[in-house]
């Protein structure tokens, strides 16, 4: 396992950070990997679509904003139709797999009743995955955020990051100067439903868009 992360210094600016859209394998209760380009399905579409209008209606039309993908299919394609809505340029985004999600090793791809069969549960308090014994752990997520963070600098503009559940999550700890999680080793951000907008703004978040998670399956 990697070292405790410790947070990061607060950066000035906002930060709106958006999961991707339901995916067929969110659907379908399957892992996903960040090599596996799962499609949105119809609902995706509908979360990707009306979370761009909740940016435009408090950003404006082709607002200055720097976009930010992880550079995986459902996150591109929920970006492309945020895009849409606000007239701003997705050829111009920041595609990195600093912004990835969890990668669950040998896990990806399998349904997680199949998974939780031969391992047990991986579904933990508060809608944590438990990480695969070959996968990625909770500071090892925080140290690539922390990367992408750096390389972000303190410009104070307007970002937009498209990115996933778990992930985003670690992100929004990051940003938000939160102790790590004492089980986990890295600061984690209360669940959000997917469709849901977290805003980030000189190391305070609120929810901007959505709701906190109730008991739906992560």
């Amino acid at each position: 396992m990697s070292a405790p992360a410790v947070p990061g210094h607060v950066l000035p600016g906002k930060f709106f950070v958006l999961r991707h859209g339901e995916t067929v394998f969110n659907a379908a209760r399957r892992l996903q990997s960040n090599a596996m380009h799962t499609p949105l399905t119809r609902q995706g579409f509908e979360q990707a679509v009306v979370m761009g209008q909740a940016l435009r209606g408090a950003l404006g039309e082709r607002p200055v904003v720097r976009l930010h993908i992880s550079d995986t299919g459902r996150a591109l394609q929920t970006a492309s139709l945020i895009a849409e809505e606000l007239g701003i340029d997705w050829f111009a985004a920041n595609r990195t797999p600093d912004l990835f999600e969890i990668d669950m090793g040998s896990w990806c791809g399998r349904g997680y009743d199949d998974v939780e069969a031969d391992h047990g549960p991986i579904t933990l308090a508060d809608h944590l995955l438990r990480p695969a014994p070959d996968g990625e752990d909770y500071p090892a997520i925080a140290a690539r955020l922390q990367r992408w963070i750096d390389a972000v600098g303190h410009s104070g503009e307007t970002h937009i990051v498209v990115m996933h559940g778990i992930s985003s999550r670690v992100l929004r700890g990051l940003l938000a100067g939160l102790p790590p999680h004492p089980d986990h080793g890295a600061p984690i951000a209360p669940s959000l439903v997917q469709g849901s907008i977290a805003l980030i703004e000189n190391g305070r978040e609120e929810v901007f868009f959505g709701s906190a998670r109730g008991t739906e399956h992560a």
